[in-house]
Parts: C-alpha cells; sequence; structure tokens
C-alpha cells in the first residue's frame, strides 16, 4: 500500500530513520528491494538515516549494499552525504563499492566531504576509497574538495599518502594555490616542505571562465515523499563547493593568499621562498591583489612588501581600480579610504579610459554612494564628469 505520492509504509520508514519500524515492516512482508517513484531504493534512504540494525534487515531480505538511483548515487553515497559515519563502515565492510561513481562524477569520498561529518572520509580512505579521484567537470581533486569544504584535516591527511601534488584542476590551479587562498597555513606549510615551488604560477586555459562547481551532495528537508524536516533529498546536481576567485592569467600562491586577504598564508609563503615582487602574468602585483582582497591588514602587509603604488597591470588598472572592484568585502571602504589618505588617486585612467571613480559611480552605487556622501573620498581629484557622476550617486 503507498500514499497518494507513491510511498510505501517502508519508504517512509526509512527515511523517517526508525530502525525498529523497518524491521517490523520486514517482518510483516514490506518489499525491502522498492523504491521511491523517483527511483531512489528504499535501501540507500535507510543508509541515509537510519541504523546498520535496519541496514541488516533490509540485506537479509534481499536488497544490495549497492542498489543506485537513477543518478548512479548509491547507498553507501547516501550514507557518506548525510554524515552517518556507523552506516558508512558497516556498508565498506559488507561489500559496498568504495570507489563507485555517480552519473556526475562523485565518489562516496565527495559526498563525505560535503557532509563537513569528519569520520566517515577517513573511514573511506581506510576501506580503499581512491584518495586521488577527480571530478570530470572541473578537475577538482579530493584534496582540493576537502580544502574548499574547510575539511583541511583530512586535505592533510591525503597529502601524507602521496598525491600528486602537481595536478590541476580546469582553472590551472593546483592545491597549493587553493591552499593558499582558503587561508589554511598548516596545510601551505606542509605542501611547502613536500616540494611545492612558492613561486609556482597557476596555468588556466588561454580562455577562462569562471568554473561552475557542482556539489557532491546537497541534502534538504522536502526532497522525499514523506514531507517534513526528516524527509532528506538527494542530488548530485544541486549545491556549490565553494571555490577561491577564478583567475584568468598564471597566477602565484602569494597573490592568491593576497586576494583573499590571508595575511598569516602570505607570510608563510615569504618565509618559504616566495617573492614579495612577483607578479601574475597579466602584471598584478602583490598590493594590487591584497587592494582587492577588501582586508586592511593584508593591503598594509602588502604596501610594507612592495610599497609603489604606481605599478599598473597589463590593462593599466592600479591597486586603486582592484580595491574599488570588491565592494562586498568586509573593509572595502576602509581600504579605499586608507589609500586615497595615502595620496591614491581615483581619477587614473586604465587602458580603456576607465577611472576607478567610474567603477566607484556606475557600477557599485548603492555602496559607494554613502562612501562618497560621508567621507567626500577624492572629490578635488576628480574632473567635472566624475564629480557629476559622483553627486548623481549620492543623490539618486
Amino acid at each position: 500500500m503507498a500514499d497518494i505520492q507513491g510511498a510505501t509504509p517502508l519508504i517512509m520508514a526509512c527515511e523517517l530513520g526508525n530502525p525498529q519500524i523497518v524491521i517490523d515492516l520486514l517482518k510483516s512482508g514490506a518489499n525491502a528491494k522498492a523504491a521511491r517513484p523517483d527511483g531512489i531504493p528504499a535501501m540507500a534512504l535507510c543508509a541515509g538515516t537510519s541504523t546498520p540494525t535496519a541496514l541488516t534487515a533490509m540485506m537479509a531480505k534481499g536488497t544490495s549494499v549497492n542498489a543506485a538511483d537513477p543518478q548512479g548515487i548509491t547507498p553507501l553515497m547516501w550514507a557518506a552525504a548525510n554524515g552517518n559515519a556507523d552506516n558508512v563502515a558497516f556498508l565498506a565492510h559488507h561489500g559496498a563499492n568504495v570507489n563507485a561513481v555517480a552519473d556526475k562524477g562523485f565518489t562516496a569520498l565527495f559526498f563525505a566531504l560535503r557532509s563537513k561529518e569528519v569520520r566517515s572520509p577517513v573511514i573511506l580512505l581506510q576501506a580503499g576509497a581512491d584518495a586521488k579521484a577527480v571530478l570530470p567537470a572541473d578537475g577538482t581533486s579530493i584534496a582540493d574538495a576537502a580544502v574548499l569544504e574547510n575539511n583541511e584535516a583530512f586535505a592533510k591527511l591525503v597529502v601524507a599518502q602521496g598525491i600528486d601534488l602537481k595536478q590541476s584542476d580546469q582553472q590551472g590551479r593546483q592545491l597549493i594555490h587553493v591552499a593558499a587562498a582558503s587561508g589554511d597555513e598548516e596545510l601551505v606549510t606542509l605542501l611547502l616542505s613536500k616540494g611545492v615551488d612558492p613561486n609556482g604560477l597557476s596555468q588556466p586555459p588561454a580562455i577562462a571562465a569562471p568554473a561552475r562547481r557542482v556539489a557532491p551532495a546537497q541534502v534538504g528537508s522536502g526532497g522525499g515523499n514523506g514531507g517534513g524536516s526528516a524527509t532528506k533529498g538527494l542530488s548530485v546536481a544541486d549545491g556549490a563547493l565553494k571555490a577561491p576567485p577564478v583567475q584568468l592569467y598564471p597566477t602565484p600562491p602569494l597573490l592568491f593568499a593576497a586576494k583573499a586577504g590571508e595575511v598569516g598564508v602570505m607570510k608563510a609563503l615569504l618565509a618559504h621562498g616566495a617573492k614579495a615582487d612577483i607578479k601574475a602574468s597579466d602584471g598584478m602585483t602583490l598590493t594590487m591583489a591584497a587592494a582587492y582582497s577588501g582586508n586592511l591588514a593584508a593591503l598594509k602587509y602588502a604596501l610594507e612588501l612592495n610599497p609603489d603604488v604606481t605599478v599598473t597591470d597589463a590593462s593599466g588598472r592600479g591597486v586603486m581600480h582592484m580595491a574599488v572592484s570588491n565592494p562586498q568585502a568586509p573593509e572595502a571602504e576602509q581600504v579605499v579610504q586608507y589609500l586615497v589618505d595615502k595620496g591614491v588617486k581615483l581619477d587614473a585612467k586604465d587602458n580603456r579610459g576607465r577611472t576607478p571613480a567610474d567603477s566607484l559611480t556606475d557600477n557599485i552605487r548603492e555602496f559607494y554612494s554613502a562612501l562618497l556622501k560621508t567621507h567626500g573620498i577624492g572629490l578635488d581629484r576628480l574632473g567635472p564628469a566624475d564629480v557629476a557622476n559622483a553627486a548623481n550617486a549620492a543623490n539618486p
């Protein structure tokens, strides 16, 4: 018997996770191989929310530990995505394929990292999961994913196991670049101790575009047929891994760290041989990158090392152009004010004739109109047209 949405009592019991109800239903003849109308097997649902006791009962009735849903997501992946470490260990011990690949290229390790639960990735690794797996969509490695999901401890574990530290994603970023942007000083130091070049450039493709990173899993309410917060939905097509800023030009780790405002990593890289005067291939300097971060401490540190604020990149953009291009940064206003106080101009033109003031008034009017109105930043340095634009922005 099913409800109006096609869910049987066993399906609903597996979604809710009560092992005794699952066992009782199986004893009463419920079909252990049943699936939801969307094709997700009861075994997968139980793996996500129930216990090894329920899984044992399901297996005794003939259901497979590798029964996948239409997207290729196995019970092990469901357990990993839900952070159900006990079920991850049980399934791995009872023959689940720890290196099975879902349709989008995700293995159980990627799902486990997404869950934030700390034991499951280690259990999978000990069970033989491939620490060198990558996502075909964008080349994200297990180690990259661990960093992007704030599981640096696991990233360090797989680094210690000897993964390829020169492997790049489709944006040309190696683990050192991802780690530098993440702010994990310990991981960066570990990578440098293994011989990673502190001045090594990322190698993006000739024409780069921001990569769409698809998350290993998205778990939330409303995905099943039972309704309510206890019903979990899972899809490899939902959500997104957080990612460091896309760099369209070959860029060294130091500039990744500076652009993210990570002063500790900047210092670690410099202590291990990074060059303070190094530039990205488009001419971006350490100070420009730090100005973009919107982190005042990072900018001040960069200026100590590289005080020339007159240098421009290949597009003619200077430090102020970079500072105004990240208005959502927590200290964006302070960074702009600090540069203005140092005499950096708001009317310097890039190769297209665009000034930082143009960005202030045209591209991010709401954020900087208050800045211009409250502080009158640089109005004495602007041309008549820029002053008019600033006035319009301050009084829309």
